[in-house]
């Protein structure tokens, strides 16, 4: 689903695993850190998707979109997340509903 979708994203999106290997690279758009043991390859459909969902995270508002890259890609605690954003946690939770409303939509074609 959606949730599991961002979390890939995030995943993308943060530069580095630990691994050593940057999470992108200038010679392909689709090139992927080799899992220990294993020849890097490229990858194949899960880029795809989240190369969409970035496109779509970018049509956003910068608020929304703020908030998706703070709660998914910066890992912090609820109280952490809203003292970035300014805001109430349950401020950023709306906004979270919103702005996957919003993705769903678009992911959806709508």
């Amino acid at each position: 689903g959606l949730e599991a979708l961002l979390l890939e994203w995030a995943q993308w999106l943060n530069v580095g695993d630990g691994s050593g290997y940057s999470t992108m690279s200038v010679l392909h758009q689709d090139w992927s850190p080799p899992t220990p043991g294993i020849t890097p390859t490229l990858k194949t459909s899960p880029a795809s998707r989240v190369r969409e969902l970035h496109r779509c995270i970018g049509m956003l508002s910068i608020r929304l979109a703020n908030t998706m890259v703070v709660v998914y890609c910066q890992q912090l605690p609820p109280v952490e997340q809203a003292r970035r954003l300014h805001c109430s946690e349950s401020t950023v939770r709306s906004r979270v509903i919103h702005a996957k409303r919003r993705l769903l939509a678009q992911l959806n074609g709508q």
